[in-house]
């Protein structure tokens, strides 16, 4: 996401519909429905979103990008239908209805809002340094926006602690972003973590990056932060209930092995390494969710304090 759309979204969102806006936008909508022009628009959404969903269940690989180009196509048709029948009805809706698109956010799959990068999330937004603190950088999937709050809270008064604003996903997408999320600031601590979403199967035998594609982008994308000057801290990636497979298409490549790869390359690199696995693989069943990659509040709290330890002991340094 583009910076500067970022922080409009965060400016129309900086709270969320209040129940009473919601029930006015949901008796809204059921007037609207009742219209010829909605219920055909209802019709081609409702076709289309049933394919996508059978389309879906297979893994990513073999997805068809026809099906989901109709279905994004019908699902923005219906959208806009709506839209029109409900300001056909009343047009000081219009306020009403931005504010709800701007809250907006497609979630990944086991995401919830305190986890993922949609606007509503405190985590996520821009914050403003306190003068004569040092400057940390948080880099991570939604596991590492899970945790954003608390270690911003543990660190107050010790460390301005900044996050890139979306989930940074897996290797490629680090290297496709890297130089923006950087930016031309100062960093004293980068604390970084890629691994869950390249190790996810994108077909029945091939995961999205293979572990010697994983190894290279990690080098890679250590070679640019290092370049910041920034002592760089590691943080391992978090275990996957089930032994990695969590629906028949949802799976995962051993984390053990990819962490022992990731770890390979932090040494030869002289990356402090925190180990974010070690620390909840003991209590998952208490911390973590049972059918999914992401944690319980609990499970956040005990990774934001190991993740806290370790930049504090790299601004030590």
């Amino acid at each position: 996401m583009k910076i500067g759309f970022f922080l409009f979204l965060c400016s129309v969102a900086s709270a969320a519909l209040t129940p009473d806006e919601t029930q006015q936008i949901a008796v809204a909508k059921a007037v609207a429905s009742r219209t010829t022009e909605m219920r055909a628009a209802t019709a081609k959404f409702n076709a289309a979103r049933k394919l996508y969903q059978a389309d879906r269940a297979k893994f990513s690989a073999e997805r068809s990008r026809e099906v989901t180009l109709n279905y994004r196509k019908a699902q923005k048709e219906y959208e806009e239908a709506t839209r029109k029948a409900i300001l056909a009805q009343n047009p000081a809706f219009a306020p009403l209805l931005a504010k709800a698109e701007a809250l907006k956010r497609k979630l990944n799959e086991g995401e919830t809002v305190a986890d993922s990068d949609n606007p509503r999330n405190l985590a996520i937004r821009p914050i403003k340094d306190e003068p004569g603190l040092p400057r940390v950088l948080l880099i991570g999937d939604s596991i590492s926006i899970g945790y954003t709050l608390q270690v911003r809270a543990l660190l107050k008064g010790k460390a301005n602690v900044h996050r890139i604003p979306v989930n940074g996903g897996a290797t490629e997408v680090g290297l496709a972003n890297m130089k923006s999320w950087l930016g031309d600031s100062k960093w004293d601590v980068i604390h970084f973590n890629f691994g869950l979403h390249d190790a996810k199967f994108a077909s029945e035998t091939t995961q999205r990056a293979s572990r010697e594609l994983y190894a290279e982008n990690l080098r890679k994308l250590v070679a640019q932060m290092k370049a910041t000057g920034a002592e760089l801290i590691f943080a391992t990636t978090t275990p996957v209930p089930k032994g990695g497979v969590l629906t028949p298409t949802r799976k995962f490549d051993s984390i053990a092995e990819r962490n022992k790869v990731a770890l390979k390359v932090m040494q030869g690199n002289g990356v402090a390494i925190d180990d974010l696995y070690s620390v909840v693989l003991p209590v998952m069943e208490k911390v973590g969710r049972p059918d999914d990659v992401h944690f319980q509040p609990e499970g956040y709290e005990l990774l934001a304090k190991a993740v806290a330890a370790s930049i504090e002991t790299a601004l030590r340094k």
